[in-house]
């Protein structure tokens, strides 16, 4: 395990050592400010429940959010209390200050939450809108490595934990809701 952890420490820091640059850095903060607490995946389905034809895709959206939340920062991360990378391997910078050495690293809430609604997203919304939801949770599960604050295990993990709650959902929805159109 430690030879895995390692690989994925060094890729950690190649990202910092030869991919960091200050435009980038900006970037990536921004995108995964937009991830903090699901916060553009909560407005987008609120926006979508405004209206009729999308509003099924925005409460299955919220569905699977707050199922993304539940596996991943509720259950997941107390069950394995991995530390963040950081902590580890102090030679990792990380590039945001409000993330707790004290906070756990697996799964990745940003990636959770960012693929239990992208992936509804692309599944029930038009092609375009659900190639850039995709490309955008994509974007903010990588911002994650990029800033030092997760592993690619977590990331994928909480991605996995995200398409588990993005397939759940629907099935909840429908159950509750009958004229739910998904």
């Amino acid at each position: 395990m430690d030879t895995f952890m390692n690989l994925q420490a060094a890729f950690l820091l190649f990202l910092q050592e030869n991919i960091r640059t200050p435009l980038l850095t900006a970037i990536l903060e921004f995108l995964t400010d937009l991830g903090n607490a699901g916060f553009i995946w909560i407005i987008s389905s609120l926006l979508l429940m405004i209206f009729k034809k999308t509003r099924a895709v925005g409460v299955c959206a919220l569905v699977s959010l707050l199922l993304s939340l539940l596996f991943t920062n509720l259950i997941l991360k107390n069950l394995f209390q991995e530390p963040r990378p950081f902590v580890t391997y102090p030679e990792i910078i990380p590039l945001v200050s409000h993330v707790s050495s004290a906070s756990f690293a697996f799964p990745s809430g940003h990636a959770s939450a960012s693929f239990a609604a992208a992936l509804l997203f692309y599944k029930y919304l038009s092609r375009p809108l659900g190639i850039a939801a995709l490309l955008a949770a994509f974007l903010i599960a990588f911002s994650r490595l990029y800033l030092g604050v997760h592993y690619p295990m977590d990331i994928l993990a909480g991605a996995a934990a995200g398409a588990f709650a993005a397939c759940l959902a629907p099935r909840i929805v429908k159950r509750f809701w009958k004229k739910a159109d998904l």
